[in-house]
Parts: structure tokens; C-alpha cells; sequence
């Protein structure tokens, strides 16, 4: 009777050693897990649809807002900007204020002009996180961003591709706010280069006069810049990265404009005023430059 409660005491301490290298071993194993797991994957999960709002489109119409967004990413510090030139045209993390609004609404008012939607990217992280507006290496400064930042110019990237294979031609447009003039609206083209297909193919005036876009929303009550008697641009508005990048001085058949919205065409008051105007406007843009028939008025 000694001998097997002798024997039932070893088989309990054998048990319990064994519980306990097994519950250290598992613990070492996730501590080396943690040193070699990529930093990204020990952040939480963030969805490259909270980060950029998509839509594709039945329309040679491309509608971009990059600077509106308000979302935070977790785990992501905001953007220092160290060593770059400060100020609007360089690193700035303030927000376009109702911009993501403004374009969500310009869609709407296109689809309801059309009677089709327009292509959109839009993106819901705020400007001091991620700037898609930027080449990428000033863009953010935290890596864990970069897929965010890389699905927004890849959508954008894709719809100019299919809006050429599908209309050979298209336009678009990049949304901002400015706060230099709250009632003007400043087109950003780089004085004509991100639109040299449509100035190659209908001449100078479908650009600067009264049946170009800022001729068109000018006769529609807009203050524009540049009017249509003025070329020049307003320095500090000729057109950011997106324009730039997705514009015709590429060959490509896409025109792109950056439009700098004053406050009062974005305000909540006037958001939907602002879409119907500038929808009513590139009707009659698309009809004439984009050859776009318009089966719902």
C-alpha cells in the first residue's frame, strides 16, 4: 500500500513538471515569434477600405479627393515632415475641409446628370498621416501606411487605364480647398501640361476660353482663376502630384485638373449646389471634348 502511494506521488510531480516546461516552452516560442514577426503585423488590423473609398465608374469622368479624409490609422504617428520646405505647396498636414464631402457629392449630382456614375478614389485618412498628393517617398513616414497609400494611385492608376481602353479619352478631376479666396475656385494644370491632349485635339480654346471647363463654370456664376482671358495660373495652385502623374504630358489621353475650391463651394450650406454646378458644367464638357451622350437630364 506504501509502495503505490509512493508510486501515485512520482506520477503527480512528473505530471505537473511536464505542465510546467510545457507552458514555458510556449512562452519562449511566442517571444521569438514577437522579435521576428514585421512590425506591421504586430499592429492592428486596418482595412484598405477604411482607408480609400472607391467606385468604379460607367463615365470617361475620374473624380479624385485627396486631402479631405478625417480616419486616423492605428499604431501610425503623425507625419513631422523633418527637412522639407513647409507651407501648402510642400509639407502640410491641415485638412481640405468638406472636400471628401464635396466629392462624394459631385458624384452623386454626375450620376444624377448623367444617368451613369463617375470613376472615384477618395481618401478617409487624414492629411497628417498619409498625403497621396506627394511622391511617395514624403508621402508618409510610416510604413505600416504605405498599402493605403500604394491602393490609392494603384484604383487611380487602374480607372485611367480602363477609361482609356473604354473611351479612348477621359478627364480628371482632382478636388481640393483652398483658403486663399473663399469665393474662387483656382484650376491647377500646370499651365496646360497635364491637359495637352485636349489643347492638341480641340485647340487652345477648349483650355482657356468660353467652352473650356473654367469658361463653362464661369458662365454658370463661378469666380474662377484663371479666368478666360487669363493663362497663367495662381502660383502655388498649377497642380500637385496626382495631375501631374495621371495628366496628359505622359501621351496618355487623360486631362487632368486640379480644381482649388474656395470655402464658400464647400461649406455644408452649399456642398450640393456646388456638385449640380459643376455636373451641369462637364455635361456639356463631356459632350463636346469626351463625345459622351447624355441619356438622363
Amino acid at each position: 500500500m506504501h509502495r503505490l502511494s509512493q508510486e501515485s506521488e512520482r506520477r503527480r510531480i512528473c505530471f505537473w513538471f511536464a505542465i510546467i516546461v510545457l507552458v514555458y516552452n510556449t512562452a519562449q516560442l511566442h517571444s521569438q515569434e514577437s522579435l521576428t514577426r514585421p512590425l506591421s503585423e504586430s499592429k492592428p488590423h486596418y482595412e484598405l477600405s477604411d482607408g480609400v473609398f472607391n467606385q468604379k465608374g460607367d463615365l470617361p469622368i475620374i473624380l479624385s479627393a485627396p486631402h479631405g479624409g478625417l480616419r486616423e490609422v492605428p499604431g501610425v504617428s503623425e507625419r513631422t515632415g523633418s527637412g522639407l520646405k513647409s507651407g501648402p505647396s510642400g509639407f502640410f498636414t491641415g485638412r481640405d475641409s468638406g472636400t471628401e464631402e464635396l466629392a462624394h457629392a459631385v458624384s452623386d449630382a454626375v450620376e444624377k446628370r448623367f444617368g451613369k456614375a463617375p470613376y472615384v478614389v477618395i481618401s478617409r485618412v487624414h492629411r497628417k498621416f498619409m498625403d497621396p498628393n506627394r511622391p511617395a517617398d514624403i508621402a508618409y513616414e510610416d510604413a505600416i501606411i504605405k498599402p493605403i497609400y500604394d491602393h490609392y494611385h494603384a484604383t487611380l492608376s487602374t480607372y485611367c487605364r480602363e477609361v482609356t481602353d473604354r473611351f479612348q479619352a477621359g478627364v480628371l478631376i482632382d478636388i481640393h480647398g483652398q483658403g486663399t479666396r473663399r469665393d474662387t475656385v483656382f484650376r491647377g494644370t500646370k499651365n496646360g501640361l497635364t491637359v495637352s491632349h485636349l489643347r492638341a485635339t480641340f485647340g487652345e480654346a477648349a483650355h482657356h476660353g468660353p467652352k473650356s471647363l473654367f469658361g463653362l463654370l464661369s458662365a454658370r456664376g463661378w469666380t474662377v482663376h484663371p479666368s478666360q482671358t487669363s493663362e497663367k495660373e495662381q502660383s502655388g495652385f498649377t497642380g500637385g502630384y496626382i495631375v501631374q502623374s495621371y495628366g496628359n504630358q505622359k501621351a496618355s489621353p487623360i486631362d487632368a485638373m486640379q480644381l482649388e475650391f474656395g470655402a464658400e463651394y464647400r461649406v455644408m450650406g452649399r456642398r450640393a449646389k456646388t456638385a449640380e454646378v459643376l455636373a451641369d458644367a462637364l455635361a456639356e464638357y463631356a459632350a463636346q471634348y469626351l463625345r459622351v451622350v447624355i441619356v438622363k437630364q
